[in-house]
């Protein structure tokens, strides 16, 4: 589902560390019910694969992807890190995501954010902590109830309150919404992918990036020149330098290490996912950029077959 908020900020998508690329994408694609919207390679290490999962466009905000680092041995959870990623789902939804897992011999827990949001908690294969929040939303338009609508947010632990703060609010577009059991709630919008929160820890060991672990989150830019004006008040304002443009085919982004340590992306809204294959056949074959194109049969043969 498309957010309603079409051109407010707020999250791109959020991308994991797997080590076994087919128990990832069954849980991905057939528990949780997200459609692959691209299947690709590590642009860096090309006999990975990078999947994306999403709606049924891939529209940003509602976007999950995995990289599969070979030989990755497990991550650990710190301080600086995204410790869970949520989705969205149907108001009074819950129990029916619930018996799910309980019929899949999935563990999992009911519990409330510390806003109040109802939400059940399970872990992907790999150890990554994903959670499904019901929204005020109105119901998603499916005949099953079990149905994500996108991103609802991430959580952040830091140790404590720095420029990270100042920086969502005044280079990314959200805006400080409430406080609650040292919990910080930030919101660019009410749809899909519009809110992050910072959970301070205080003082505590880093964590090791690895499988199970979040490498990045990216935030949304209209475009080259929206996400240009950011890049400048990062520089201007607060110091920061980023890294060149990362041309991913699907969108273009830059990186940088925010004050609490996590990695944040800005990225293009566009070109989209389906700037080289049909909408209704999105994920279906291996698309490569064009400068692996020549490396294609020598890349099908390391790849792991995928459905």
């Amino acid at each position: 589902m498309a957010s309603n908020h079409p051109n407010a900020r707020g999250l791109h998508h959020v991308t994991a560390i797997i080590r076994e690329v087919r128990r990832s994408s069954d849980f991905y694609g057939n528990v949780l019910g997200l459609k692959r919207v691209k299947k690709t390679v590590c642009y860096d290490d090309p006999g990975s694969y990078h999947l994306y999962y999403g709606d049924d466009l891939g529209n940003p905000g509602a976007i999950m992807s995995t990289l599969a680092w070979n030989c990755v041995t497990p991550g650990m959870i710190g301080v600086g890190e995204v410790v869970q990623t949520a989705f969205r789902i149907a108001p009074d939804s819950l129990e029916s995501w619930a018996e799910k897992f309980e019929s899949l011999n999935i563990p999992h827990r009911l519990e409330a954010t510390p806003f109040g949001e109802r939400m059940v908690c399970i872990a992907d294969p790999d150890g990554t902590a994903i959670a499904l929040v019901e929204t005020g939303a109105p119901a998603v338009e499916a005949a099953d109830t079990r149905t994500l609508s996108g991103l609802h947010g991430v959580t952040l632990n830091v140790r404590d309150e720095d420029a990270t703060t100042e920086i969502l609010q005044d280079v990314l577009g959200f805006s400080l919404l409430s406080r609650a059991n040292g919990a910080v709630r930030f919101a660019a919008h009410d749809g899909v992918g519009g809110s992050l929160t910072l959970r301070t820890i205080g003082k505590s060991s880093r964590g090791r990036l690895g499988g199970g672990t979040i490498r990045h989150v990216a935030f949304r830019a209209a475009d080259e020149e929206d996400r240009s004006l950011m890049v400048e008040k990062l520089r201007s304002t607060y110091g920061i330098s980023v890294s060149a443009p990362i041309e991913r085919t699907y969108l273009n982004a830059v990186g940088f290490r925010a004050p609490c340590g996590v990695l944040f992306e800005i990225a293009t809204d566009g070109p989209g996912f389906s700037v080289d294959e049909p909408r209704e056949s999105l994920g279906k074959v291996l698309k490569l950029p064009a400068f692996l194109e020549e490396r294609r049969p020598e890349l099908e043969m390391l790849l792991s077959p995928l459905d």
